[in-house]
């Protein structure tokens, strides 16, 4: 039987609301901690919250870390002398920051960080000017450190190795998984939380960030064009407002869509699964992802969804989502009102659905990490 791997993962910002990359790093973190082969250190930067203080979890604190500058400039010294301490095989950084400042000298451990997509060099008016310096400037500069960059789908593999130069090879794709709970979401935890939000019984979600590649303005604009074929139906905006993005509002005013679209922020992870079970469809016609986790959460829930022909997308779907073009708001439209009326097909979506989100664990995410790890690790 092959040695115990000593994996230190870097947990970064998962003690403020989960979504995007830190799920990420919360449901790999979880996973890894299930298997007999692998022994987790977590390095977090913060004092409370998940893999902090949990019973049996190993865990080394990164002080001064917490904020994004902080650990772009101490990230590097201080992940090394833990690596050094504990003897760690690899040191993983999943949500894509890169703190490896230091050369090989700092110490014999693999190095791997996952860098999701490279929407930054794609839409870079999106991000702030510390995020474009973080993924354009200083996350290239430390690549030399780095014996892999892994990512989410062969559409991001193809983007980095175009963007940063590198070798299809040196960035191997290890797919994400769907958060799933055992057992159907029961009818009555679904209507109390449609109650809970203001929702009617019939409407479309979005579940995502509020950003211009997320494609949301697009999405308003088809559901206005489908407005009259929805008779009764509202639009579910769900997702974290990480950056201000006004021209949310401004649209929904423009539209005349203020007593037609439900903007619920972030919601918490309670009440998200059964937001997805509830929904009539769910839509993500984003002109860019990485990956695409709500798709499979979507399904896991039995839900229908209308999907974006573009970028990762089509990998993750496969064909149990219409996928349209997300410039085409006519398209859009339509799709969303042939799910919405037509009751076998929506059946199919859920049926097909359900089988391909079930293809796409974290516990299968965790096995090929892995392997990964034992590939880097120094001998």
């Amino acid at each position: 039987m092959a040695a115990r791997l000593r994996v230190g993962l870097l947990a970064y910002g998962l003690e403020r609301p989960i979504s995007g990359v830190s799920r990420v790093a919360l449901e790999l973190g979880r996973a890894l901690l299930e298997r007999p082969d692998c022994q987790v250190t977590f390095l977090t930067p913060y004092r409370r919250g998940p893999f902090a203080g949990e019973p049996g979890v190993r865990r080394v604190y990164l002080p001064g870390c917490r904020l994004l500058p902080g650990l772009m400039l101490l990230g590097g010294p201080l992940i090394a002398l833990a690596a050094r301490a504990l003897d760690l095989d690899v040191v993983h950084d999943p949500i894509g920051v890169s703190p490896f400042t230091l050369g090989r000298w700092a110490g014999h451990f693999g190095r791997l960080v996952t860098i999701h997509d490279a929407i930054a060099f794609e839409y870079p008016q999106g991000y702030p000017w510390l995020n474009n310096l973080l993924h354009r400037v200083y996350v290239p500069l430390t690549l030399g450190n780095v014996d892999a960059v892994a990512t989410d789908s062969r559409h991001a593999q193809r983007a980095l190795s175009r963007f940063l130069g590198l070798a299809p090879e040196r960035v191997p794709v290890v797919p994400l998984g769907a958060a799933s709970r055992p057992g159907p979401i029961a009818a009555a935890e679904v209507a109390a939380v449609r109650a809970r939000y203001r929702l009617p019984g019939r409407y479309v979600l979005y579940v995502g960030a509020f950003k211009r590649h997320k494609n949301v303005l697009g999405l308003l604009a088809a559901f206005a064009a489908a407005r009259a074929r929805l008779s009764g139906f509202k639009l579910a905006l769900v997702g974290p407002s990480q950056w201000r993005f006004p021209e949310l509002e401004a649209e929904i005013d423009r539209l005349g869509l203020r007593d037609d679209v439900a903007v619920l922020g972030y919601v918490p992870d309670e009440d998200l699964l059964p937001l997805y079970a509830g929904a009539a469809v769910y839509a993500l016609p984003s002109l860019h992802e990485g990956f695409g986790i709500p798709v499979l959460e979507a399904m896991a829930c039995g839900t229908p969804v209308v999907s974006s022909n573009a970028s990762s997308l089509p990998e993750v779907a496969g064909d149990a989502a219409l996928l349209v073009d997300p410039h085409d708001t006519a398209g859009i439209a339509d799709a969303l009102v042939r799910v919405a009326s037509d009751h076998a097909l929506a059946d199919e979506l859920r049926r097909r659905g359900r089988a391909r989100a079930a293809e796409f664990t974290w516990a299968r995410t965790a096995a090929e990490y892995v392997e990964l790890y034992r590939r880097l690790a120094s001998p």
